[in-house]
């Protein structure tokens, strides 16, 4: 099963990769959009996607002419938003802001998910958001090595929540646990930031959500961030380690949301051109720049054709530990 999802996975990778050629040879629709434009978000308000989406959409209005509407269409692991895009008209009016590698995650391991990969073509790539550990702020444990010290000493009772069942976070968490020989009980919910509500609430002893869903609790000192699943500390949370940091152990960041935007196949060209140069210049744009740096949204801008050669990569990683989740 995963040998032939692999390959269609590197398949559309490549269908997608010839239609952004004529994308970019495409010329605009400047009549277009004339109307407001929705953006499929597949996670719950609060949470990761959701607010980096609601964050560029305010900011892409100028350059796009219309509204941008967030839908959230929550449930399933993004199964549930993810469909809704793949089903809707392909006339450039509701447009998608993925996850990866949860796209990916939901096909591979699901049957009868109402969608395939070629259903979605890709506009531009907008942000990076690692997977963090965090806990309330009066949690006992000060430290990441205090609470895997204290998962190793009690098997499958520390409880840790995320959006799932089976999404990018309790991806990350499995990989934790077979790296760091640590067993976690994953409390699923139906999206970060429910998950991070229950942490605030301490309601688990702890949370695997994205980044930008605590910057803000860690900064007003209600989360303590314990350490990130990346290769490198998070620059809006310099302080927090890196797993490999506090264990020695290396950890692959695969739960990391690669979030951009993307359209139902068939959209008409220069109507996709039109909006992968709205997003382009949003991404260019210095107010929304130093608007990013303030609120603590990592960025990673791709092109349309760029994204979709990392959506090759994506399929591979992804593949390579999806059957821990089995």
């Amino acid at each position: 099963m995963i040998k032939k999802l692999k390959f269609a996975g590197l398949s559309i990778a490549a269908v997608l990769a010839g239609s952004m050629t004529l994308a970019n040879v495409a010329v605009a629709d400047d009549n277009f959009p004339r109307k407001p434009v929705s953006m499929v978000v597949a996670y719950s308000a609060g949470g990761g996607t959701d607010t980096a989406a609601r964050v560029i959409a305010k900011h892409v209005e100028p350059h796009l002419g219309q509204r941008l509407v967030i839908q959230n269409k929550p449930g399933a692991g993004g199964q549930i938003g993810f469909s809704d895009l793949a089903r809707s008209k392909n006339d450039g009016y509701k447009i998608g802001f993925i996850n990866l590698p949860s796209l990916y995650m939901v096909k591979m391991l699901r049957n009868k998910v109402p969608y395939e990969f070629s259903d979605f073509e890709a506009i531009a790539n907008i942000q990076i958001d690692p997977v963090v550990l965090a806990v309330n702020a009066d949690s006992p444990y000060s430290s990441f090595e205090e609470f895997l010290a204290a998962a190793k000493a009690n098997p499958g009772k520390i409880n840790i929540g995320g959006d799932g069942p089976q999404s990018n976070n309790q991806l990350q968490l499995v990989i934790a646990q077979k790296k760091l020989g640590a067993e976690f009980n994953f409390v699923a919910f139906s999206g970060s930031g429910p998950a991070v509500t229950a942490t605030l609430g301490n309601q688990v002893d702890a949370s695997i959500p994205s980044a930008t869903s605590v910057a803000n609790h860690a900064r007003n000192g209600r989360l303590k961030v314990l350490a990130v699943f990346a290769d490198e500390r998070f620059a809006y949370l310099p302080n927090v380690p890196t797993v490999k940091e506090v264990t020695g152990i290396e950890v692959p960041a695969v739960g990391a949301s690669m979030r951009g935007v993307a359209v139902p196949k068939g959209t008409p060209e220069a109507r996709k051109k039109s909006l992968e140069l709205a997003f382009k210049k949003v991404m260019e744009d210095k107010e929304f720049l130093s608007y990013a740096e303030e609120v603590g949204m990592p960025l990673n801008y791709m092109s349309a054709q760029d994204f979709d050669e990392y959506l090759a990569k994506t399929a591979a990683s992804v593949e390579q530990y999806i059957d821990l989740l089995k």
